[in-house]
């Protein structure tokens, strides 16, 4: 069998073979992600319908106390005292009601008495022990309740959010109940909201049902204290006719996919040699990394001429990339010497000068050598202790440990490190903007250092005239932030392409290591570190990581 021929069937089969191993498992992550959608979708709905009914709640408190306030019910509160029959009628409590957009609205006397009632005039002159116990609830918000309404069929009992407040005149007093009945026009307030078909129950009984939705159905239920529920029914349809359809776009797919691997693997053999395979697989190696790549295949006329020419650019490459490795470890190596030798070179003198007036004063015996031996014993130490934190600051740069990443909220890393300078030197004051649920992946430890650094050099930018030092955390969709700002002198642009080199300072006795050691531990990240801030007006140090997905 011809080379083309083999390659056009393996190509078929290639072809072939993954839609047969993916088709189950795509269908089944499909129906997972389709219901996680729907699930979604449910507690959305669900909570806006939970909104909705606060709202509505919320909206009937409001009225009844907007109604309590009114002056209206003050007229009505001092003619009641008077002369009550006279004052509060029947039909009352109607145009109050309608006029404050509540559906419930009873006016009682202290026992419990109905004096009027928007709701159902009928009760007037009757107790009406549910709708008056609302008046013994110790929360101002609307309660669930079942109120009698009377409709084309006679009294029926009807769930509603009420609220009670008192109305009191002298020695008189009134009870105003009110609230909104839980009916038709709230069940289709939400079917619209929610997109649902929505039942409202007083126990087991349905008192409003609206909109309708198609099988295979799922519910979900919103408990209204002990006298209403609320009822969602979410359709399954749209889920099962997704499946379905991409069912059959994974057989139309099979059919196409084969026909093109047949005219691919035809198209394809003519074009394939072994030298080129060759010398895209040692190109790739090349680009990996592996300078030292030779392609080994026979090769005539053109092709030959490639191979020959990219053997011997991967040997000068080689050559040439080692020198030049060579020369960077031994200028870096030097640099550190450099560096290392200035910075122990400066702490020998005053030890030096120390120890040597020490010996003048105790070979002339002159007594001041004990007042003189602590003041150089004070200076000695001050000075070693300096050669320490140098060396141990150069081992820090040296042995910069691996981060251990973790998902990290970096407000409250910022407030930690806050609280480290709850007391700041006088005339600095420090502000915190945190924005909340920030979370970066990081090494909590070495970005504590990080902060702890940058925050302790905004104080030291500020130590003579004092200033404002503002922390802010926030985040966006791809990356998390952290802003320290200072109002010092800030950083002149001249030193900002080298600042976050390593041993390089502007301040007296620093190793230049602090804002590098920051540096290469946001690098180390997958993040940055910046400099900003107009001079003169402070500087703005911004630290960028990745957002934990």
């Amino acid at each position: 069998m011809r080379l083309r021929t083999r390659l056009a069937l393996a190509f078929a089969l290639l072809a072939l073979v993954p839609l047969a191993v993916m088709v189950p498992f795509t269908l089944t992550e499909l129906r997972t992600t389709l219901s996680r959608g729907l699930d979604a979708r449910m507690d959305g709905a669900t909570a806006s319908a939970q909104e909705a009914v606060e709202r509505a709640s919320a909206n009937a408190r409001r009225a009844v106390e907007e109604l309590v306030e009114s002056s209206a019910m003050e007229d009505l509160a001092r003619e009641s005292r008077e002369s009550p029959a006279r004052a509060i009628r029947a039909d009352t409590a109607q145009p109050l009601m309608k006029s404050r957009g509540l559906t419930v609205l009873s006016l009682f006397d202290r026992k419990g008495i109905t004096l009027s009632s928007g709701h159902l005039p009928a009760r007037r002159g009757d107790p009406d022990p549910a709708l008056f116990a609302v008046t013994r609830e110790k929360s101002p918000k609307p309660v669930p309740v079942t109120v009698s309404v009377r409709g084309d069929q006679g009294l029926r009992e009807v769930p509603a959010l009420v609220t009670a407040r008192p109305v009191d005149y002298g020695d008189s007093r009134l009870w105003v109940v009110g609230g909104v009945l839980l009916d038709q026009g709230l069940a289709a307030h939400l079917s619209r909201l929610t997109g649902a078909e929505v039942a409202l129950l007083s126990g087991d009984t349905v008192v409003a049902r609206a909109g309708s939705v198609t099988p295979p159905t799922v519910a979900r239920v919103l408990p209204l204290g002990d006298a209403a529920t609320v009822r969602l029914v979410f359709s399954r349809a749209a889920e099962r006719e997704a499946t379905v359809g991409v069912f059959r776009s994974f057989l139309l797919l099979a059919g196409l996919g084969l026909s093109f691997a047949v005219l691919l693997g035809l198209l394809m053999s003519r074009r394939i040699t072994q030298p080129v395979e060759a010398l895209t697989s040692g190109a790739r190696r090349v680009g990996e990394g592996a300078w030292d790549v030779q392609v080994q295949v026979k090769a005539t006329g053109e092709v030959g001429e490639l191979v020959k020419t990219f053997n011997h650019m991967t040997t000068e490459l080689r050559s040439t990339t080692e020198r030049l490795v060579a020369t960077e470890r031994v200028a870096a190596w030097q640099e550190v010497a450099r560096r290392l030798a200035h910075e122990i070179k400066n702490p020998l003198t005053p030890i030096r000068m120390s120890l040597e007036t020490l010996m003048a004063v105790q070979d002339a015996q002159d007594e001041r050598f004990p007042a003189l031996f602590r003041d150089s014993a004070g200076v000695i130490l001050e000075e070693v202790d300096r050669l320490k934190r140098i060396v141990d600051e150069f081992s820090r740069f040296a042995r910069l440990p691996k981060p251990q990443l973790e998902p990290v909220d970096l407000g409250e890393l910022a407030q930690n490190v806050l609280s480290l300078y709850a007391s700041p030197p006088e005339g600095i004051s420090i502000h915190s903007e945190v924005q909340p649920g920030v979370v970066a992946k990081a090494d909590r430890d070495q970005l504590t250092q990080v902060l702890v650094n940058l925050v302790k050099n905004a104080e030291e930018a500020m130590a003579k005239g004092g200033g404002a030092l503002h922390v802010r955390v926030r985040g966006s969709e791809q990356e998390a932030v952290v802003e320290v700002q200072d109002s010092g002198p800030g950083i002149p642009p001249e030193h900002r392409a080298r600042i976050f080199e390593p041993y390089f300072t502007t301040k007296e006795g620093g190793t230049g290591l602090g804002l590098a050691i920051a540096a290469r531990i946001l690098q180390e990240h997958g993040g940055k570190l910046d400099v900003g801030g107009e001079p003169g007006q402070g500087a703005c140090f911004t630290l960028s990581l990745p957002r934990e997905r």
